[in-house]
């Protein structure tokens, strides 16, 4: 869990603005913090870690202004549960998956795509702990997809998150791991990508973000969601490779017991 503070010391008039976000938006988010603060909004506070982890502390009463997902399911889960305002939802990045290998193994005949991870020679893949992690969720929906998960089995090691698998691959501990573009990105020199999944073996990777219905702090929150839907916001996050992604209506609210 990493929590992050655009404020940089100083003290905010009002009440700080607490998003809770999938880890993979670490540092694009840290920075649109500090650029929002600088347009003249006020301090953001953010946590970051897995969807699922941040997804059932907002369930269980954790403070949260924004929550900020790497897929639809954990915030769908928030709104059966009546914890999110439906009405603000709206995705503000998308992402790609792609399958890396450490730098230092490059020259060593690392696997070339995901078809080579059946390979017996491939003795450890990491990939997010498919219950919590969505970025586990959709490599795992890949491997299913090209009948290599089963091929895999005890192989496979699970990162509480997807920087913990990015870090399980700079180390070496693993032969390849699968992270998302901007991951392996952000990681420079350290990991090399070999391939990219092709879209049509996952879900869409998209970035839910939606206002908690418990904040105390709804109007400064919608206003820092429309800062990142809005060009300095978009420009941010393209910044650090998350492609655009266009709006999607609203999720209908869970129908009454």
């Amino acid at each position: 869990m990493f929590v992050v503070s655009s404020a940089a010391g100083v003290a905010a008039a009002g009440e700080p603005v607490r998003v809770s976000a999938a880890i993979s938006l670490k540092d694009a988010l840290t920075e649109a913090g500090r650029a929002y603060r600088a347009a003249g909004g006020g301090e953001v506070e953010f946590v970051f870690g897995s969807s699922g982890e941040l997804m059932a502390q907002i369930k269980h009463g954790a403070p949260a202004d924004v929550f900020i997902s790497a897929a639809d399911k954990q915030v769908d889960d928030l709104s059966r549960a009546g914890k999110v305002d439906d009405a603000t939802r709206r995705v503000v990045a998308g992402n790609r998956l792609v399958l890396v290998v450490p730098a230092a193994r490059a020259g060593k005949s690392p696997p070339a795509s995901f078809q080579d991870l059946a390979d017996p020679a491939v003795k450890r893949v990491a990939i997010g702990e498919p219950r919590t992690v969505p970025a586990g969720q959709y490599a795992m929906q890949v491997l299913t997809k090209l009948k290599l998960a089963a091929a895999l089995g005890d192989r496979l090691v699970y990162g509480s998150n997807v920087r913990q698998v990015l870090d399980y691959v700079e180390r070496g501990e693993v032969t390849a791991g699968v992270v998302y573009a901007t991951d392996a990105k952000q990681a420079g020199d350290k990991v090399k990508v070999v391939a990219a999944a092709d879209p049509s073996t996952h879900d869409p990777i998209v970035y839910p973000a939606v206002v908690v219905r418990s904040s105390r702090n709804k109007a400064e929150a919608q206003r820092f969601l429309d800062f990142l839907a809005g060009e300095k916001g978009k420009a941010i996050l393209a910044g650090y490779g998350f492609s655009d992604a266009a709006p999607r209506a609203p999720a209908p609210a869970a129908a009454a017991n």
